[in-house]
């Protein structure tokens, strides 16, 4: 999962600084706002976890799609997300379609606790993707 959150971050980066519309790290008004975070997180010593996902066209799906988070039982959700990251994590290997693969590992722990959130949105950008490409071969029965 840190590899995952690495990446994101790092791809997150990438498109703040080429984009001119963003504020960057210069600014004294965003490092301002960082330093304010991080001393929040310190001082909670709680360690929060954010799904970021860059694929334009799921947060509007997600939107009219998902069911609310107390549909699903927390359990539900890590014991889902974990069967269809395993096979998210099989496709990154395969010699499948290459128009529709994944293309970052992820690295999902069931030992962490990530939260309802995280593990609600993992879940529907699973489905998302599976509608978009079939991807996984179990899925499950309430989708």
């Amino acid at each position: 999962m840190k590899r995952l959150i690495k990446t994101f971050l790092i791809s997150g980066v990438l498109i703040i600084t080429g984009n001119p519309v963003f504020s960057l790290p210069g600014d004294n008004e965003s490092v301002d706002t960082l330093n304010l975070e991080e001393k929040v997180e310190k001082e909670n010593d709680t360690i929060t976890y954010e799904l970021v996902i860059f694929d334009p066209g799921f947060n509007t799906w997600y939107l009219r799609e998902s069911r609310p988070a107390s549909f699903y039982s927390q359990a539900y959700l890590e014991r889902w997300n974990k069967i269809l990251t395993d096979q998210w994590n099989q496709l990154i290997h395969s010699a499948r379609r290459r128009d529709c693969m994944p293309g970052v590992y992820l690295d999902y722990d069931t030992d962490i606790d990530y939260g309802m959130q995280f593990n609600h949105e993992l879940f529907y950008y699973f489905k998302y993707m599976h509608q978009i490409c079939r991807l996984f071969t179990s899925t499950p029965g309430r989708w």
